[in-house]
């Protein structure tokens, strides 16, 4: 997982963009916080090694209700995230889905308050 982190990182950074670590999976997304930050080049350096993942994972019961999938949509388009690269199974990449199902209504419930 490590080395996809990294190669997601540096590649981003490479193209121009501004690349986050959203730590702890979903979870990390719906509480938002500290669990979303900038990452660097140097951030990403000497990690191919270690084994699991430098930015955690975790299961989340929140991401699987509407609301907590609107808090993660609030998180990110309070940081200006308008991308999001997920590395996962079935189930992060299920709940990527949904989640992208979702985005363009999840923005107008945010906005209408």
């Amino acid at each position: 997982m490590n080395a996809a982190v990294r190669a997601v990182v540096r590649m981003g950074i490479y193209l121009g963009c501004k690349v986050f670590f959203i730590k702890e999976g979903y979870q990390g997304m719906v509480d938002g916080g500290d669990n979303i930050v900038e990452a660097t080049w140097s951030s990403v350096s000497c990690i191919i090694h270690r084994g699991g993942t430098v930015i955690g994972s975790a299961r989340c019961k929140d991401f699987r209700e509407r609301e907590g999938r609107r808090k993660a949509a609030k998180n990110l388009v309070t940081r200006g995230i308008s991308n999001l690269v997920v590395i996962g199974g079935d189930g992060s990449l299920t709940g990527a889905n949904l989640f992208k199902e979702e985005y363009a209504n999840l923005l107008q419930e945010l906005v209408a308050g």
